[in-house]
């Protein structure tokens, strides 16, 4: 049979209220395919409102607003970009694989979607949140106290690993492994160690952000350099080490996101859908994270613009609106380690 062809278009998603994405999508295909070549015109940007910050999972997306709710679009098997009824004031959200979390104003965390594992099921009695990240498998939060609650499958002790920790104050849960970045700038991994994605080098220290790929982490220095380590597939490991004047950074499936303090934004790595291939006109960026095979990125001017493949419905699922949206994505990890 005769090779088959991949067209990449741009679209413009409006969602049911007041949500607008620009959306770069592209039809499933073969994972080693070579991208297509040549770059469609974009359509113009279509302004969005009140929306503060954004988390790619697996192959869904949320998007968390000025008002305490949340939007999410994409895939849905699992109820994951569906979002929970009457449920306001969230300040951070993560999504992970197939399910997201989400941290309300007073401390507590709630969670939908899939919940194998009970993943999906924050403990009833954890408060005194910080921060939230929502894994493949399972999902951590970070207390103000610098102490760490886990929950979810705990195959390689990912779980009962982050329960031990203390003096942390960010989490990246990824597919089966985790980071946790301490308060004086080092990094701890956690969890499978395959490919070393779960030891960080001994001496990083000057770190203030880190983030899961799937088989590798990356860590961002107050420097603006990135240090990273773990599975080099798609050289996605050494190329790392020669970016800097960076402000976020974001690991996915294969690929990693990075954000200058410019407000454009570079990619690398496995690029099959052309999520490791930011549009050229992009500008003004605020936000990046990396899902399994795409990527959604905040806009000053308040346009979310996503490029790659998201899979899934494209049209962003705003149940509850009016009642309190919530959703559930943000925090650390990115694409969650099928994304960081």
């Amino acid at each position: 049979m005769g090779a088959r062809t991949r067209t990449r278009r741009w679209r413009a998603v409006a969602p049911v209220t007041t949500v607008a994405v620009l959306a770069w999508v592209t039809p499933g295909a073969a994972f080693a395919a070579a991208p297509p070549r040549g770059r469609p015109m974009p359509i113009p940007p279509v302004r969005i409102s009140g929306i503060t910050a954004v988390s790619a999972g697996g192959d869904f997306a949320l998007a968390l607003r000025t008002d305490g709710t949340v939007v999410g679009w994409g895939s849905d098997q699992f109820g994951q970009s569906s979002l929970p009824r009457r449920l306001t004031g969230i300040i951070a959200i993560s999504a992970g694989s197939d399910f997201g979390i989400a941290l309300r104003s007073d401390g507590t965390v709630v969670g939908w979607g899939n919940n194998e594992f009970g993943k999906a099921t924050p403990p009833r009695w954890l408060t005194g949140v910080r921060a939230i990240s929502a894994g493949g498998v399972w999902a951590a939060a970070v207390r103000w106290d610098g102490t760490v609650v886990a929950w979810g499958n705990d195959e390689f002790r990912e779980v009962s690993s982050a329960n031990r920790l203390r003096g942390i104050i960010l989490v990246a849960a990824a597919d089966n492994f985790g980071l946790a970045l301490r308060s004086d700038g080092t990094v701890l991994g956690f969890g499978n160690d395959e490919f070393r994605k779960a030891s960080p080098p001994r001496w990083l220290t000057g770190v203030q952000d880190v983030s899961t790929g799937d088989i590798f982490g990356v860590a961002l220095r107050w420097d603006g350099t990135l240090a990273a380590w773990g599975g080099d597939r798609f050289r996605v490991v050494s190329t790392a080490d020669r970016v800097y004047g960076i402000r976020q950074v974001s690991g996915g499936g294969g690929f990693i996101t990075a954000l200058r303090w410019d407000g454009t934004v570079i990619g690398w790595g496995r690029d099959d859908f052309g999520q490791a291939s930011p549009p050229p006109w992009l500008r003004g960026i605020i936000e990046v994270s990396s899902g399994n095979d795409f990527v959604v990125a905040l806009r000053s001017d308040g346009v979310v613009v996503e490029w790659g493949n998201i899979g899934g419905p494209a049209e962003p699922v705003d149940v509850g609106s009016g009642m309190g949206a919530a959703g559930g994505a943000g925090g650390a990890g990115g694409g969650a380690g099928s994304g960081g």
